[in-house]
Protein backbone atom coordinates (compact mmCIF):
# COMPACT_ATOMS: atom_id res chain seq x y z
CA UNK A 1 0.00 0.00 0.00
CA UNK A 2 1.60 3.73 -0.57
CA UNK A 3 3.15 5.08 2.14
CA UNK A 4 1.00 8.46 1.17
CA UNK A 5 -2.00 7.00 1.57
CA UNK A 6 -1.12 5.65 5.09
CA UNK A 7 0.32 8.77 6.71
CA UNK A 8 -1.90 10.77 4.50
CA UNK A 9 -3.93 13.65 7.37
CA UNK A 10 -6.94 12.46 9.22
CA UNK A 11 -5.66 8.93 9.15
CA UNK A 12 -5.38 6.58 12.39
CA UNK A 13 -1.16 6.35 11.65
CA UNK A 14 -0.94 10.07 10.96
CA UNK A 15 -2.72 10.44 14.55
CA UNK A 16 -0.46 8.02 16.27
CA UNK A 17 2.64 9.64 14.29
CA UNK A 18 1.93 13.20 15.94
CA UNK A 19 1.25 11.62 19.16
CA UNK A 20 4.54 9.77 19.03
CA UNK A 21 6.38 12.54 17.59
CA UNK A 22 5.10 15.41 20.73
CA UNK A 23 5.83 12.76 23.75
CA UNK A 24 9.73 12.79 21.78
CA UNK A 25 9.70 16.96 21.97
CA UNK A 26 7.98 16.56 25.78
CA UNK A 27 10.99 14.57 27.05
CA UNK A 28 12.89 16.54 29.29
CA UNK A 29 15.70 18.58 28.44
CA UNK A 30 18.18 19.95 30.41
CA UNK A 31 17.60 23.73 31.57
CA UNK A 32 19.38 25.85 28.98
CA UNK A 33 19.23 29.18 29.92
CA UNK A 34 22.64 30.62 28.63
CA UNK A 35 23.47 32.05 25.44
CA UNK A 36 25.15 30.40 22.56
CA UNK A 37 27.56 32.73 20.93
CA UNK A 38 27.01 33.74 17.40
CA UNK A 39 29.92 32.18 15.87
CA UNK A 40 27.46 28.64 16.30
CA UNK A 41 27.11 27.45 12.94
CA UNK A 42 23.43 26.61 14.04
CA UNK A 43 22.66 30.09 13.48
CA UNK A 44 23.30 29.73 9.64
CA UNK A 45 20.78 26.61 9.84
CA UNK A 46 18.32 28.70 11.66
CA UNK A 47 18.01 31.37 9.39
CA UNK A 48 18.10 29.34 6.59
CA UNK A 49 15.02 26.81 8.13
CA UNK A 50 13.17 30.31 9.00
CA UNK A 51 13.32 31.17 5.19
CA UNK A 52 11.38 27.39 4.77
CA UNK A 53 8.86 28.73 7.25
CA UNK A 54 10.01 25.92 9.55
CA UNK A 55 10.04 28.02 12.70
CA UNK A 56 7.80 29.02 15.29
CA UNK A 57 6.33 32.37 15.20
CA UNK A 58 8.22 33.12 18.43
CA UNK A 59 11.41 32.54 16.81
CA UNK A 60 13.62 35.43 15.54
CA UNK A 61 16.84 36.22 14.02
CA UNK A 62 16.66 40.25 14.57
CA UNK A 63 19.15 39.84 17.70
CA UNK A 64 21.57 37.23 18.11
CA UNK A 65 23.46 35.73 20.76
CA UNK A 66 19.68 33.68 21.83
CA UNK A 67 19.38 31.14 24.63
CA UNK A 68 20.36 27.55 24.41
CA UNK A 69 16.60 26.94 25.23
CA UNK A 70 15.05 29.27 22.32
CA UNK A 71 17.25 27.52 20.02
CA UNK A 72 15.86 24.40 21.41
CA UNK A 73 12.89 25.13 20.96
CA UNK A 74 13.16 26.03 17.30
CA UNK A 75 14.82 22.42 16.55
CA UNK A 76 12.08 21.15 18.14
CA UNK A 77 9.34 22.79 16.03
CA UNK A 78 11.57 21.74 12.97
CA UNK A 79 11.35 18.54 13.50
CA UNK A 80 7.46 18.94 14.02
CA UNK A 81 6.48 20.52 11.09
CA UNK A 82 8.64 18.38 9.03
CA UNK A 83 6.86 15.40 10.16
CA UNK A 84 3.16 17.07 9.73
CA UNK A 85 4.14 17.72 6.36
CA UNK A 86 4.86 14.38 5.67
CA UNK A 87 8.92 14.06 5.23
CA UNK A 88 8.11 17.05 2.14
CA UNK A 89 9.29 20.05 4.40
CA UNK A 90 12.92 18.64 4.43
CA UNK A 91 14.93 17.12 2.27
CA UNK A 92 17.09 13.85 3.93
CA UNK A 93 20.49 16.17 4.16
CA UNK A 94 18.33 18.90 6.08
CA UNK A 95 17.20 15.97 8.51
CA UNK A 96 21.02 14.79 9.07
CA UNK A 97 21.88 18.14 10.00
CA UNK A 98 18.71 18.83 12.20
CA UNK A 99 19.59 15.38 13.80
CA UNK A 100 23.35 16.50 14.52
CA UNK A 101 21.59 19.63 16.27
CA UNK A 102 19.62 17.78 18.40
CA UNK A 103 21.93 15.24 19.60
CA UNK A 104 24.28 18.69 20.19
CA UNK A 105 21.51 20.26 22.41
CA UNK A 106 20.47 17.24 23.89
CA UNK A 107 17.56 16.69 22.51
CA UNK A 108 18.40 13.30 20.88
CA UNK A 109 19.98 11.11 23.22
CA UNK A 110 23.86 11.61 22.94
CA UNK A 111 27.21 9.68 24.89
CA UNK A 112 29.26 12.04 26.73
CA UNK A 113 32.77 11.70 28.11
CA UNK A 114 35.09 13.78 30.54
CA UNK A 115 38.24 13.87 31.63
CA UNK A 116 37.40 14.41 35.15
CA UNK A 117 34.14 12.40 36.29
CA UNK A 118 31.31 13.93 38.24
CA UNK A 119 27.93 12.63 40.17
CA UNK A 120 26.05 12.60 36.73
CA UNK A 121 29.21 11.24 34.40
CA UNK A 122 32.16 8.93 34.39
CA UNK A 123 32.79 7.82 30.99
CA UNK A 124 36.54 8.68 30.11
CA UNK A 125 37.37 10.12 27.27
CA UNK A 126 41.28 9.71 27.51
CA UNK A 127 41.89 8.28 25.14
CA UNK A 128 39.98 5.67 23.56
CA UNK A 129 37.06 8.08 22.95
CA UNK A 130 39.18 11.32 21.71
CA UNK A 131 38.26 10.82 18.18
CA UNK A 132 34.67 9.17 18.86
CA UNK A 133 31.29 10.60 18.30
CA UNK A 134 30.83 11.43 22.27
CA UNK A 135 30.49 14.61 23.15
CA UNK A 136 33.83 15.57 25.31
CA UNK A 137 33.86 17.79 28.17
CA UNK A 138 36.53 17.57 30.66
CA UNK A 139 33.72 18.14 33.21
CA UNK A 140 30.23 17.93 32.97
CA UNK A 141 27.80 17.91 35.70
CA UNK A 142 23.59 17.51 35.63
CA UNK A 143 21.18 17.38 38.55
CA UNK A 144 18.43 14.71 38.51
CA UNK A 145 15.62 16.85 38.18
CA UNK A 146 18.06 18.60 35.15
CA UNK A 147 16.89 21.94 36.50
CA UNK A 148 20.96 22.66 36.93
CA UNK A 149 23.96 21.70 34.63
CA UNK A 150 27.65 22.63 33.96
CA UNK A 151 29.96 22.09 31.07
CA UNK A 152 33.49 22.53 30.85
CA UNK A 153 35.54 21.87 27.81
CA UNK A 154 38.99 22.90 25.94
CA UNK A 155 39.43 24.86 23.06
CA UNK A 156 42.33 24.48 20.62
CA UNK A 157 42.79 25.47 16.54
CA UNK A 158 45.49 25.70 14.33
CA UNK A 159 44.69 28.13 11.59
CA UNK A 160 47.06 28.28 8.51
CA UNK A 161 46.54 30.64 5.17
CA UNK A 162 48.27 32.18 2.47
CA UNK A 163 47.74 34.67 -0.06
CA UNK A 164 49.47 35.44 -3.49
CA UNK A 165 49.16 38.95 -5.01
CA UNK A 166 50.17 38.79 -8.67
CA UNK A 167 49.88 43.01 -8.30
CA UNK A 168 51.84 43.51 -5.34
CA UNK A 169 54.12 46.51 -5.21
CA UNK A 170 55.49 46.80 -1.63
CA UNK A 171 55.13 43.61 -0.09
CA UNK A 172 55.63 40.08 -0.85
CA UNK A 173 53.93 38.66 -3.59
CA UNK A 174 53.23 35.58 -1.54
CA UNK A 175 52.38 35.58 1.86
CA UNK A 176 51.80 32.94 4.71
CA UNK A 177 50.92 33.02 7.87
CA UNK A 178 49.52 30.73 11.24
CA UNK A 179 48.28 31.42 14.30
CA UNK A 180 48.20 28.42 16.50
CA UNK A 181 44.99 29.34 19.55
CA UNK A 182 43.87 27.22 22.98
CA UNK A 183 41.65 27.87 25.72
CA UNK A 184 38.58 26.92 27.33
CA UNK A 185 34.55 27.01 27.60
CA UNK A 186 32.44 27.07 30.69
CA UNK A 187 28.59 27.37 30.69
CA UNK A 188 25.44 26.14 32.17
CA UNK A 189 21.99 27.15 34.28
CA UNK A 190 21.27 27.29 37.76
CA UNK A 191 17.82 26.13 39.33
CA UNK A 192 16.35 27.00 35.50
CA UNK A 193 16.78 30.64 36.13
CA UNK A 194 19.92 31.83 35.51
CA UNK A 195 22.28 31.37 32.78
CA UNK A 196 26.10 32.14 32.64
CA UNK A 197 28.66 31.31 29.87
CA UNK A 198 32.68 32.02 30.13
CA UNK A 199 35.22 32.04 27.35
CA UNK A 200 38.64 32.35 27.54
CA UNK A 201 41.55 31.91 24.62
CA UNK A 202 44.89 32.49 24.13
CA UNK A 203 46.62 32.78 20.70
CA UNK A 204 50.35 32.65 19.22
CA UNK A 205 51.44 34.12 16.25
CA UNK A 206 53.46 31.23 14.93
CA UNK A 207 54.73 31.97 11.76
CA UNK A 208 53.21 35.69 9.35
CA UNK A 209 53.98 39.23 8.89
CA UNK A 210 51.82 41.13 11.38
CA UNK A 211 50.11 43.53 7.96
CA UNK A 212 49.15 40.29 6.13
CA UNK A 213 47.39 38.93 9.89
CA UNK A 214 45.48 42.21 10.49
CA UNK A 215 43.48 41.66 7.05
CA UNK A 216 41.71 38.80 8.86
CA UNK A 217 38.58 41.13 11.16
CA UNK A 218 38.84 38.86 13.64
CA UNK A 219 42.44 39.65 14.19
CA UNK A 220 42.33 43.39 13.58
CA UNK A 221 39.51 43.98 15.90
CA UNK A 222 41.92 42.42 18.83
CA UNK A 223 43.61 45.72 20.26
CA UNK A 224 46.29 43.87 21.83
CA UNK A 225 47.19 42.16 18.52
CA UNK A 226 45.95 45.16 16.27
CA UNK A 227 48.41 47.98 18.04
CA UNK A 228 51.41 45.98 20.53
CA UNK A 229 52.17 43.16 17.08
CA UNK A 230 52.89 40.36 20.34
CA UNK A 231 53.40 36.90 19.27
CA UNK A 232 50.61 36.27 21.75
CA UNK A 233 47.16 37.86 22.39
CA UNK A 234 43.76 36.75 24.31
CA UNK A 235 40.47 37.00 24.00
CA UNK A 236 37.54 36.94 26.45
CA UNK A 237 33.59 36.61 26.54
CA UNK A 238 30.86 36.33 29.23
CA UNK A 239 27.71 36.70 30.15
CA UNK A 240 25.27 36.25 32.76
CA UNK A 241 21.39 35.94 32.25
CA UNK A 242 18.50 35.00 34.84
CA UNK A 243 15.33 34.31 32.90
CA UNK A 244 11.84 34.21 35.20
CA UNK A 245 8.73 34.00 32.87
CA UNK A 246 7.96 37.42 30.66
CA UNK A 247 11.04 38.93 32.18
CA UNK A 248 14.87 38.33 31.67
CA UNK A 249 17.88 40.06 32.32
CA UNK A 250 21.23 40.41 31.16
CA UNK A 251 25.13 41.59 31.93
CA UNK A 252 28.09 40.60 30.14
CA UNK A 253 30.61 40.92 27.32
CA UNK A 254 29.69 39.59 24.52
CA UNK A 255 29.47 39.65 20.64
CA UNK A 256 26.29 40.35 19.36
CA UNK A 257 24.28 40.81 15.83
CA UNK A 258 21.15 43.63 16.44
CA UNK A 259 19.22 44.40 13.46
CA UNK A 260 17.23 42.45 10.40
CA UNK A 261 19.48 41.35 7.21
CA UNK A 262 21.47 38.47 5.98
CA UNK A 263 24.88 40.13 5.65
CA UNK A 264 24.30 43.94 6.52
CA UNK A 265 22.62 44.70 9.80
CA UNK A 266 21.37 48.39 11.45
CA UNK A 267 23.07 48.17 15.07
CA UNK A 268 26.13 45.27 15.58
CA UNK A 269 26.55 43.87 11.91
CA UNK A 270 29.07 41.09 11.15
CA UNK A 271 31.88 40.09 12.71
CA UNK A 272 31.33 42.66 15.80
CA UNK A 273 34.14 43.68 18.26
CA UNK A 274 31.96 42.40 22.18
CA UNK A 275 30.94 45.18 23.51
CA UNK A 276 29.86 45.05 27.45
CA UNK A 277 26.27 45.93 28.29
CA UNK A 278 23.29 45.32 30.43
CA UNK A 279 20.01 44.67 29.08
CA UNK A 280 16.85 44.58 30.45
CA UNK A 281 13.64 42.56 28.59
CA UNK A 282 10.14 41.72 28.66
CA UNK A 283 8.74 38.75 26.43
CA UNK A 284 5.11 38.03 25.59
CA UNK A 285 3.29 35.84 22.94
CA UNK A 286 3.74 38.16 19.75
CA UNK A 287 5.28 40.94 21.22
CA UNK A 288 9.33 41.97 22.93
CA UNK A 289 10.97 44.67 24.21
CA UNK A 290 14.51 45.12 25.43
CA UNK A 291 16.64 48.47 26.66
CA UNK A 292 20.27 47.62 26.46
CA UNK A 293 23.16 50.34 27.46
CA UNK A 294 26.64 49.25 26.67
CA UNK A 295 30.09 50.57 27.69
CA UNK A 296 31.96 51.07 24.55
CA UNK A 297 35.74 52.01 24.20
CA UNK A 298 36.39 55.57 22.88
CA UNK A 299 38.95 56.52 20.82
CA UNK A 300 42.47 56.98 23.06
CA UNK A 301 43.96 60.82 23.88
CA UNK A 302 47.47 61.35 24.37
CA UNK A 303 48.42 63.31 27.23
CA UNK A 304 47.85 66.34 25.09
CA UNK A 305 44.35 65.63 23.95
CA UNK A 306 44.59 64.46 20.72
CA UNK A 307 43.24 61.43 19.37
CA UNK A 308 45.68 58.82 19.22
CA UNK A 309 45.15 55.36 17.76
CA UNK A 310 48.18 53.67 18.59
CA UNK A 311 47.84 55.06 22.48
CA UNK A 312 48.50 52.33 25.07
CA UNK A 313 49.61 52.31 28.38
CA UNK A 314 49.18 54.07 31.88
CA UNK A 315 49.49 57.42 29.48
CA UNK A 316 46.79 56.92 27.64
CA UNK A 317 42.80 58.17 28.25
CA UNK A 318 39.72 56.68 27.44
CA UNK A 319 36.74 59.07 27.65
CA UNK A 320 33.70 57.52 28.98
CA UNK A 321 31.22 56.30 26.10
CA UNK A 322 28.08 54.66 25.93
CA UNK A 323 25.49 53.51 23.90
CA UNK A 324 21.81 53.46 24.56
CA UNK A 325 19.58 51.27 22.77
CA UNK A 326 16.02 50.52 22.95
CA UNK A 327 13.96 48.50 20.83
CA UNK A 328 10.27 47.16 20.22
CA UNK A 329 8.98 44.24 18.09
CA UNK A 330 5.79 42.50 17.03
CA UNK A 331 5.78 39.05 15.72
CA UNK A 332 3.24 37.24 13.32
CA UNK A 333 2.85 34.18 11.34
CA UNK A 334 4.31 36.31 8.58
CA UNK A 335 7.23 38.08 10.18
CA UNK A 336 8.29 40.43 12.52
CA UNK A 337 8.64 44.19 12.32
CA UNK A 338 10.30 46.44 14.94
CA UNK A 339 11.27 50.40 15.74
CA UNK A 340 13.80 51.50 18.10
CA UNK A 341 16.19 54.32 18.97
CA UNK A 342 19.30 54.18 19.95
CA UNK A 343 21.96 57.12 21.41
CA UNK A 344 25.57 57.37 21.33
CA UNK A 345 27.24 59.89 24.45
CA UNK A 346 30.53 59.98 25.61
CA UNK A 347 32.84 62.61 28.01
CA UNK A 348 30.94 62.29 31.31
CA UNK A 349 29.41 59.43 33.68
CA UNK A 350 26.28 56.85 32.91
CA UNK A 351 23.59 59.65 32.03
CA UNK A 352 20.21 58.78 34.09
CA UNK A 353 17.90 60.08 31.21
CA UNK A 354 19.07 57.19 28.75
CA UNK A 355 19.49 54.64 31.64
CA UNK A 356 15.68 54.54 32.47
CA UNK A 357 14.89 51.61 30.48
CA UNK A 358 11.28 52.40 29.55
CA UNK A 359 11.62 56.27 27.51
CA UNK A 360 12.81 58.25 24.53
CA UNK A 361 15.77 58.74 24.03
CA UNK A 362 15.73 61.78 21.37
CA UNK A 363 13.32 63.54 23.75
CA UNK A 364 15.88 63.01 26.37
CA UNK A 365 18.92 64.01 24.13
CA UNK A 366 17.26 67.56 23.49
CA UNK A 367 16.80 68.66 27.21
CA UNK A 368 20.30 67.85 27.92
CA UNK A 369 21.28 70.28 25.31
CA UNK A 370 21.55 68.29 21.64
CA UNK A 371 24.78 66.86 22.60
CA UNK A 372 24.75 63.05 21.80
CA UNK A 373 24.20 61.24 18.65
CA UNK A 374 21.04 59.26 18.19
CA UNK A 375 19.11 57.30 15.61
CA UNK A 376 16.05 56.25 14.77
CA UNK A 377 15.41 53.17 12.81
CA UNK A 378 12.83 50.13 11.79
CA UNK A 379 13.88 46.96 10.32
CA UNK A 380 10.89 43.73 9.11
CA UNK A 381 11.10 40.18 8.61
CA UNK A 382 8.79 39.22 6.04
CA UNK A 383 7.40 35.95 4.58
CA UNK A 384 4.86 36.17 1.86
CA UNK A 385 4.90 32.19 1.62
CA UNK A 386 7.16 29.16 2.74
CA UNK A 387 10.37 29.52 0.82
CA UNK A 388 10.43 33.10 0.57
CA UNK A 389 11.83 35.46 3.39
CA UNK A 390 12.50 39.17 2.96
CA UNK A 391 14.46 41.52 5.84
CA UNK A 392 15.75 44.60 5.58
CA UNK A 393 16.65 47.56 7.90
CA UNK A 394 15.92 51.82 7.58
CA UNK A 395 18.34 53.66 10.00
CA UNK A 396 18.19 57.28 9.97
CA UNK A 397 20.56 59.27 11.43
CA UNK A 398 20.19 63.41 10.45
CA UNK A 399 17.59 64.30 7.81
CA UNK A 400 16.17 67.77 6.60
CA UNK A 401 13.09 66.96 5.02
CA UNK A 402 12.88 70.63 2.89
CA UNK A 403 16.10 69.24 1.12
CA UNK A 404 15.44 65.78 1.10
CA UNK A 405 16.68 65.76 -2.76
CA UNK A 406 18.66 68.30 -2.96
CA UNK A 407 21.86 66.37 -2.36
CA UNK A 408 21.93 67.87 1.49
CA UNK A 409 25.05 66.79 3.27
CA UNK A 410 23.01 66.32 6.45
CA UNK A 411 20.18 64.10 4.80
CA UNK A 412 22.27 60.32 6.32
CA UNK A 413 20.57 57.35 6.08
CA UNK A 414 21.46 53.54 6.02
CA UNK A 415 19.00 50.98 4.75
CA UNK A 416 19.26 47.20 3.08
CA UNK A 417 16.87 44.83 1.91
CA UNK A 418 17.49 41.58 1.41
CA UNK A 419 15.93 38.36 0.18
CA UNK A 420 16.28 34.75 0.71
CA UNK A 421 14.82 31.77 -1.61
CA UNK A 422 14.71 28.07 0.08
CA UNK A 423 12.72 25.72 -1.50
CA UNK A 424 10.60 23.08 0.48
CA UNK A 425 12.57 19.85 0.21
CA UNK A 426 15.72 20.95 -1.61
CA UNK A 427 18.90 21.63 0.64
CA UNK A 428 19.22 24.86 -0.90
CA UNK A 429 19.17 28.28 -0.15
CA UNK A 430 19.72 31.96 -2.25
CA UNK A 431 20.33 35.12 -1.15
CA UNK A 432 21.19 38.41 -2.45
CA UNK A 433 20.79 41.33 -0.44
CA UNK A 434 21.78 45.44 -1.03
CA UNK A 435 23.07 47.61 1.47
CA UNK A 436 23.55 51.13 1.10
CA UNK A 437 25.49 53.81 4.02
CA UNK A 438 24.56 57.67 2.80
CA UNK A 439 27.71 59.89 2.56
CA UNK A 440 28.32 61.56 6.77
CA UNK A 441 26.53 58.37 7.94
CA UNK A 442 27.35 57.61 11.49
CA UNK A 443 29.29 60.74 12.25
CA UNK A 444 29.36 63.90 14.68
CA UNK A 445 30.24 66.75 15.68
CA UNK A 446 31.85 64.96 18.61
CA UNK A 447 34.67 62.45 17.39
CA UNK A 448 33.91 60.42 20.27
CA UNK A 449 30.18 60.31 19.71
CA UNK A 450 30.13 58.59 16.32
CA UNK A 451 29.72 54.34 16.12
CA UNK A 452 32.72 53.16 16.80
CA UNK A 453 33.98 50.59 19.09
CA UNK A 454 37.73 51.57 19.93
CA UNK A 455 37.97 52.96 16.63
CA UNK A 456 36.21 50.57 14.29
CA UNK A 457 33.20 50.86 12.94
CA UNK A 458 30.62 48.26 14.23
CA UNK A 459 27.54 48.99 12.48
CA UNK A 460 29.20 47.05 10.14
CA UNK A 461 31.60 47.03 7.50
CA UNK A 462 30.59 49.33 4.84
CA UNK A 463 31.96 53.07 5.79
CA UNK A 464 29.88 56.19 4.96
CA UNK A 465 29.45 56.90 1.00
CA UNK A 466 29.09 53.01 -0.03
CA UNK A 467 26.59 50.32 -1.46
CA UNK A 468 27.26 46.77 -1.75
CA UNK A 469 25.15 44.58 -3.76
CA UNK A 470 25.92 40.58 -2.38
CA UNK A 471 24.46 37.32 -3.31
CA UNK A 472 25.08 33.94 -1.87
CA UNK A 473 23.94 30.39 -2.60
CA UNK A 474 24.56 27.27 0.28
CA UNK A 475 23.90 23.69 -0.21
CA UNK A 476 23.11 22.01 3.29
CA UNK A 477 24.64 18.72 2.38
CA UNK A 478 23.96 16.74 5.22
CA UNK A 479 26.52 18.19 7.54
CA UNK A 480 26.69 20.67 9.91
CA UNK A 481 28.70 23.29 7.56
CA UNK A 482 26.70 24.10 4.18
CA UNK A 483 29.13 24.99 1.37
CA UNK A 484 28.60 28.90 0.50
CA UNK A 485 29.56 30.05 -3.08
CA UNK A 486 29.24 34.79 -1.59
CA UNK A 487 30.08 37.28 -4.68
CA UNK A 488 29.91 40.78 -3.51
CA UNK A 489 30.06 43.99 -5.58
CA UNK A 490 31.25 46.63 -2.94
CA UNK A 491 31.64 50.28 -4.30
CA UNK A 492 33.21 53.40 -1.73
CA UNK A 493 34.12 57.19 -2.08
CA UNK A 494 36.31 57.76 -0.03
CA UNK A 495 38.41 60.99 1.29
CA UNK A 496 40.95 62.63 -0.70
CA UNK A 497 44.50 62.69 1.08
CA UNK A 498 47.79 63.70 0.07
CA UNK A 499 50.85 61.88 0.15
CA UNK A 500 51.25 63.17 4.01
CA UNK A 501 48.20 62.16 4.87
CA UNK A 502 46.81 65.59 4.83
CA UNK A 503 42.85 65.81 3.90
CA UNK A 504 42.17 67.65 1.08
CA UNK A 505 38.69 66.77 -0.12
CA UNK A 506 35.83 65.69 2.57
CA UNK A 507 33.19 63.78 0.47
CA UNK A 508 31.99 62.28 3.43
CA UNK A 509 33.34 59.10 3.38
CA UNK A 510 35.05 58.30 6.64
CA UNK A 511 32.81 58.02 10.05
CA UNK A 512 35.61 59.46 12.16
CA UNK A 513 35.40 62.77 9.75
CA UNK A 514 32.52 65.05 9.65
CA UNK A 515 31.66 68.30 7.99
CA UNK A 516 34.40 70.64 8.91
CA UNK A 517 34.16 74.43 9.89
CA UNK A 518 36.96 77.04 10.53
CA UNK A 519 37.46 79.49 13.36
CA UNK A 520 34.48 81.91 12.41
CA UNK A 521 32.26 78.37 12.48
CA UNK A 522 31.72 78.92 8.47
CA UNK A 523 31.96 75.41 6.60
CA UNK A 524 35.16 74.53 4.89
CA UNK A 525 33.56 71.46 2.75
CA UNK A 526 30.60 71.36 0.37
CA UNK A 527 27.48 71.08 2.13
CA UNK A 528 26.05 69.65 -1.19
CA UNK A 529 27.25 66.02 -1.70
CA UNK A 530 27.20 63.28 -4.61
CA UNK A 531 26.48 59.58 -3.58
CA UNK A 532 30.28 57.55 -4.52
CA UNK A 533 31.74 61.30 -4.79
CA UNK A 534 35.52 61.40 -3.94
CA UNK A 535 38.56 58.57 -4.23
CA UNK A 536 36.80 55.90 -5.93
CA UNK A 537 37.07 52.20 -4.59
CA UNK A 538 35.30 49.40 -6.21
CA UNK A 539 36.00 45.78 -4.94
CA UNK A 540 34.79 42.90 -6.39
CA UNK A 541 35.20 39.88 -3.25
CA UNK A 542 34.35 35.97 -4.45
CA UNK A 543 34.34 33.19 -1.38
CA UNK A 544 34.04 29.73 -1.51
CA UNK A 545 33.96 27.89 1.59
CA UNK A 546 33.31 24.83 3.70
CA UNK A 547 33.13 23.16 6.79
CA UNK A 548 33.45 19.24 7.72
CA UNK A 549 32.87 17.67 11.10
CA UNK A 550 35.57 14.88 11.31
CA UNK A 551 34.50 13.52 14.28
CA UNK A 552 32.79 15.09 17.03
CA UNK A 553 34.43 18.48 18.17
CA UNK A 554 37.13 17.57 15.17
CA UNK A 555 36.51 20.23 12.68
CA UNK A 556 37.89 21.36 9.13
CA UNK A 557 37.19 24.64 7.77
CA UNK A 558 38.26 25.35 4.28
CA UNK A 559 37.90 29.03 2.73
CA UNK A 560 38.93 30.43 -0.78
CA UNK A 561 39.01 34.29 -1.54
CA UNK A 562 39.69 36.32 -4.54
CA UNK A 563 39.20 39.97 -4.51
CA UNK A 564 40.00 42.68 -6.97
CA UNK A 565 40.27 46.61 -6.26
CA UNK A 566 39.32 48.79 -8.76
CA UNK A 567 39.82 45.73 -11.35
CA UNK A 568 43.31 45.01 -10.96
CA UNK A 569 44.18 41.44 -10.90
CA UNK A 570 42.73 39.38 -8.45
CA UNK A 571 44.50 38.86 -4.95
CA UNK A 572 43.84 34.99 -4.11
CA UNK A 573 43.50 33.87 -0.59
CA UNK A 574 43.47 30.29 0.83
CA UNK A 575 42.73 29.52 4.72
CA UNK A 576 42.09 25.91 6.59
CA UNK A 577 41.32 25.63 10.25
CA UNK A 578 41.80 22.26 12.34
CA UNK A 579 39.81 22.90 15.40
CA UNK A 580 38.64 21.22 18.94
CA UNK A 581 35.29 23.19 19.94
CA UNK A 582 31.87 22.01 20.44
CA UNK A 583 30.66 24.10 17.32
Amino acid sequence: MDKQILCKPHSPLFFLRYILLCCFLALPAMAQVEHVPIANPVYDFLMHSEARGALPRSFSSSSFPLQRKEIIAALREMRLRDSLQQGTLLSDAERSTLAGYEREFRIAAQSRAVVFFSPSDSTQVLFERLFSNDDKFLTFYTDSSHTTNVSVLPLFSVNARAQFSPNASNQAAFQTGIIAGYGGRIFGTIENTLGFFLQATSAARIQGERSFLLQDPDLVKNPTFRIFNPNFFNTAEASVRYDNRWFYAVLGREARQIGSGYFTRAMFSDNPIPASAITLGARFEGFEYRAMHFGLISDPLDLNGNINYNSYGAQTVLPPKFLAFHRAALREEWGEIGVWESMIYSGRGIEFAYITPFSFLKTNADDLRDRDNGLLGVDATVRPFRGLQLKGNFTLDDIEFGKLFEGWWQNKIAWNLGAMVSPAGLPLDATLEYALVAPYMYTHFDPQNVLTQDGILFAGYLPPNSDELKAQARWWWGGRYPVALTAAFRRHGANIYDAQGKLLRNVGGDVRQTLRRDANNNFIDSQTITFLDGNRQDRLIITLSAGFELARQWNLQLVYRANSLNAAPLVHFVGCTVRFEDF
